[in-house]
């Protein structure tokens, strides 16, 4: 008997995981901006700064509707963080599960211990270290992501592309002095 034949899989074969892994990013970072919106609003109220409400009428502090307001929104402000926090991890499950990679730029913005979206300024820092004497060696550089909310430090070396090998870097130089051999020919025939 034959053996059946086997569909080869296309390119696109896991788009709808691909779809659910964007829409999962996509819900994470709405709710933490909204979240940080929240409580840039709470702040400025508690300040006594003037804010607009929803509906663009101008309130401040002093009034009774506002001061009820900011205790409602600093109760908001801690389930948003922590739907980001689950959308960020539940992102992370289904990569894990269905085995795919996740560009490195998103896995670099999300910290592996408490699942927070990174955002330089906000909850984390940047600092760039070099451990070689001086400083003096470029290819030592390190950069140094600190989370805020955990405490934890990822390291990730910022190196450029290796250097070319000598024989590579030989090979180039001698096609340059071939080039600049056929130029100075060109240039005495003229």
């Amino acid at each position: 008997m034959a053996k059946a034949k086997v569909k080869k899989e296309g390119k696109n074969v896991q788009g709808h995981i691909r779809a659910r892994l964007d829409y999962l990013q996509k819900a994470a970072v709405y709710l933490q901006n909204s979240q940080q919106n929240t409580a840039h609003q709470v702040i400025s109220e508690a300040t006594g700064n003037s804010a607009y409400d929803q509906n663009g009428l101008h309130s401040t502090s002093n009034d009774k509707k506002s001061t009820r307001g900011t205790s409602g929104a600093r109760k908001t402000t801690e389930p948003m963080n922590n739907l980001s926090r689950l959308c960020v991890s539940h992102l992370r499950g289904v990569a894990l599960k269905t085995q795919i990679r996740l560009p490195i730029a998103l896995k670099r913005s999300v910290c592996k211990r408490c699942d927070t979206l990174l955002a330089p300024g906000l909850n984390c820092s940047h600092e760039m270290e070099n451990a070689s004497r001086g400083g003096k060696k470029p290819w030592a550089d390190i950069l140094v992501v600190r989370c805020f909310e955990c405490g934890t430090v990822k390291r990730f070396p910022q190196t450029e592309k290796r250097g070319k090998k000598l024989v590579q870097r030989r090979e180039e130089s001698a096609l340059q002095h071939e080039v600049a051999a056929a130029n100075a020919k060109v240039e005495e025939a003229t």
